[in-house]
């Protein structure tokens, strides 16, 4: 089950970020506009753990957006450049820190939607190799996110099932739910957290992981369906 992309867009100019985030909420995916660089960005970041960032190169503030491509760049979150320039100066600059693409204001529709569709696909590639570190025994082993399924608590243990097999650690489960990423994860009944990448289908009081049933929460029931872009 596909879910819509937590989505950050900086622009100063309200005209411009109000229509990006019509064009991109409009694919089902969740955006967050900050209208100013006068903000410390590290930090909000890691409060809003974006899976993708829009950044207006040239902000009207005393950080640009090649400052703050930066602060992805060293959290590994991937981003994409707006900007009104084309000049060699501008383009050297703004591929300093590896973006996924440079989309030059005016810009369309269609040319959102196939950014979109690329950060998706190189968003999907750097999950592939993102991984937890378990105890397995004596040995310590390295286990893809995208292998996980699902993890249950088991007094003071947790249970992390895996498309391998199922592994016993000494940890209670939100101690490992602070070491996975919150935009794949989610805790959602007081015993479970899910890969939502994972999640095949929402039930009335239960999720279907990789053909397992998984008590859901009520009150969590509304977020999921949300994250998983599910009306």
């Amino acid at each position: 089950m596909q879910q819509g992309m937590r989505i950050i867009i900086v622009e100063d100019e309200t005209i411009i970020a109000e229509y990006l985030k019509n064009v991109i909420e409009g694919k089902g995916h969740h955006v967050k506009v900050l209208l100013t660089g006068d903000i410390d960005f590290s930090q909000y970041l890691s409060e809003n753990n974006p899976d993708l960032v829009f950044l207006d190169i040239h902000l009207n503030s005393k950080q640009t957006g090649v400052d703050f491509a930066k602060v992805c760049h060293e959290q590994g979150i991937a981003f994409v450049y707006l900007t009104s320039y084309s000049d060699s100066k501008t383009i050297n600059s703004a591929f300093e820190h590896d973006p996924i693409a440079y989309i030059l204001k005016p810009f369309t529709e269609e040319e959102v939607y196939k950014t979109l569709e690329i950060a998706k696909i190189k968003i999907a590639q750097v999950n592939q190799n993102r991984f937890l570190s378990l105890k397995d025994g004596y040995d310590t082993i390295r286990v893809k996110y995208v292998d996980i399924r699902w993890l249950k608590a088991d007094n003071i243990y947790t249970e992390i099932s895996t498309d391998s097999k199922k592994y016993l650690q000494r940890m209670p489960l939100s101690e490992m739910m602070d070491m996975l990423p919150e935009n794949q994860f989610c805790r959602v009944h007081r015993s479970f957290i899910v890969n939502l990448e994972r999640v095949d289908r929402v039930g009335s009081d239960h999720l279907e992981v990789a053909g397992e049933q998984i008590p859901l929460s009520r009150s969590k029931k509304t977020e999921i369906l949300e994250r998983l872009n599910q009306s």
